[in-house]
């Protein structure tokens, strides 16, 4: 019996002992021929998906209780459908024997929410004045978006550095935990819808057309950089001028949204920005200041 398989049972066990017996197979619906109740049944249902839900997020290096667990209890049938399996644990067995189809389920379990220029006023702000306010010090600046899904974001804002003439003098990165999203972002290549929201001078000056698809040009790639990590655990080596971290602390519980900003701030310079999404408030971190639409200001003192 697989080590999900062993917990689910001896919690089986525990909370209703007279189906340890030995025997026949048990039918879990039902003891001694009566239905168990409709909240014991979703009561085991739960404790399974819960078993489950730990298991996919240990391989992939994350705590699963820093999640909303109703929200990702919503995505399990997508996981399901992503990895063709008919149930947890056929899915687990599935990982089991190729153990890359675990980034697979992450994926559909902690899904991204991104866009190119997503939010009008957050990004006609930052294109008037955050980020010429950053660069006007003609020292480097340092960017970081957190959570960074496909990249939409990040090369929102590369593209409108490369506007204002500073691109080759800032240092962008992304990180996310799904590693698909990462190698996704990497590549810069997106499909029509994707690219909808984009100026058409930006579409003729930083992307390349290949049949259906929009790919980001091949020099501006390459000044950003990508890589896989976990927000909440590994904190990048700051001071960051920017910290972009958006529509990510949604899906978090109070308390890991809570560390998670106490970790920006710190992280950021004195004075630097942080940008965050339309649902986002920075709850519980101190030093502060909102100065714009989803746009706080480090202070400085």
């Amino acid at each position: 019996m697989s080590a999900l398989g062993l917990r689910t049972a001896t919690f089986r066990h525990v909370v209703f002992p007279e189906l340890a017996r030995s025997g026949p197979p048990v039918n879990f619906a039902s003891c001694d021929g009566l239905p168990l109740g409709a909240s014991a049944v979703a009561h085991i249902a739960a404790t399974e998906e819960q078993l489950f839900l730990n298991w996919i997020f240990e391989q992939g290096g994350l705590d699963c209780s820093d999640y909303k667990i109703e929200t990702l209890r919503r995505r399990i049938p997508s996981c399901l459908r992503a990895l063709h399996a008919g149930s947890l644990s056929q899915a687990r067995q599935f990982i089991e024997r190729k153990p890359t189809l675990a980034r697979v389920a992450i994926s559909t379990l902690v899904i991204g929410v991104t866009g190119f220029f997503r939010d009008e006023a957050v990004f006609s702000t930052l294109a008037h004045r955050m980020l010429p306010e950053l660069t006007n010090r003609g020292s480097a600046a340092r960017i970081w978006s957190a959570g960074c899904s496909d990249g939409s974001e990040l090369y929102s804002v590369s593209m409108l550095l490369a506007e204002l003439g500073v691109l080759h003098r800032c240092y962008l990165l992304g990180t996310d935990c799904r590693g698909d999203a990462v190698k996704r972002a990497a590549e810069g290549v997106f499909d029509a819808d994707a690219v909808k929201s984009v100026p058409q001078l930006m579409i003729d000056r930083y992307f390349t057309v290949d049949q259906d698809c929009w790919r980001i040009h091949s020099w501006l790639r390459t000044v950003v950089q990508w890589r896989t990590a976990n927000v909440l655990a590994v904190n990048e080596p700051g001071s960051w001028d920017m910290i972009l971290c958006r529509n990510l602390a949604i899906y978090f519980r109070a308390p890991a949204a809570a560390r998670l900003w106490r970790t920006l701030v710190a992280l950021l310079r004195p004075g630097g920005i942080l940008v965050l999404g339309k649902a986002e408030r920075p709850m519980g971190a101190e030093g502060l200041t909102p100065i714009g639409p989803c746009i706080y200001r480090r202070n400085r003192s």
